[in-house]
């Protein structure tokens, strides 16, 4: 297991279990969802994949949308929230799988959209796993990637797990074109208001970059 694995893993598995407490965070898995139905042409039969799925936010949000949603996480814990949320709900279309998406065997032409929210930050190299995410998809189908825009470093107080503060879109758009895709194009999804230590009001910008296989 690598170093960088193990950081986000640790991270995630400690706040786990008070994750959805946070209205911020759910405030922006809606806002997320939203943009990826406003901006992917999503059918009822799709198949997708949220990479960094975590408790499940926007797996669940986008699961009205399409037939089932594989939620993969690094964070083992995470998953355990997620699968007790559908036990209780009685949801069957959701398999979980606990994996680091950097390195572990992907299907090929299983998914017709693939997402995540405020992950790429968090790989300490986002161009490989875009190219490694592009043969999930059938030909045709989406990827839609939300993140921090870039910002000052203060959007998070504990830098573990986190490699990057916030990104250029203007980069990640280009990084998928580079992978394969066709149709790249990004569009502010969200801004999140927070206190920041210093005890400053800042507003930080979430973009949703989206591109179609080829």
């Amino acid at each position: 297991m690598n170093k960088a694995y193990e950081e986000v893993q640790a991270r995630f598995n400690q706040v786990a279990a008070d994750w959805d407490n946070n209205p911020t965070r759910v405030a922006l898995a809606r806002a997320v969802v939203e943009a990826i139905r406003a901006a992917v042409p999503l059918r009822a039969e799709m198949q997708a994949m949220d990479f960094g799925a975590g408790t499940g936010l926007v797996t669940l949000g986008l699961l009205a949308s399409v037939r089932s949603v594989t939620a993969v996480d690094a964070s083992g814990e995470m998953l355990r929230v997620l699968d007790e949320k559908l036990r209780s709900l009685r949801i069957d279309n959701v398999p979980t799988l606990q994996c680091d998406i950097s390195r572990a065997p992907l299907p090929v032409n299983q998914f017709d959209l693939v997402v995540s929210s405020m992950v790429l930050h968090h790989l300490p190299d986002v161009p490989p796993v875009l190219q490694r995410l592009q043969p999930c998809l059938r030909p045709g189908g989406w990827i839609a990637l939300a993140d921090l825009d870039t910002e000052d470093g203060s959007f998070h107080p504990d830098k573990t797990g986190v490699f990057h503060n916030g990104l250029d879109r203007n980069d990640v758009c280009r990084w998928l074109a580079q992978a394969g895709f066709s149709d790249v194009s990004a569009r502010t999804a969200h801004t999140i208001t927070r206190l920041s230590p210093d005890g400053v009001t800042r507003q930080y910008g979430v973009f949703l970059a989206i591109g179609c296989a080829k």
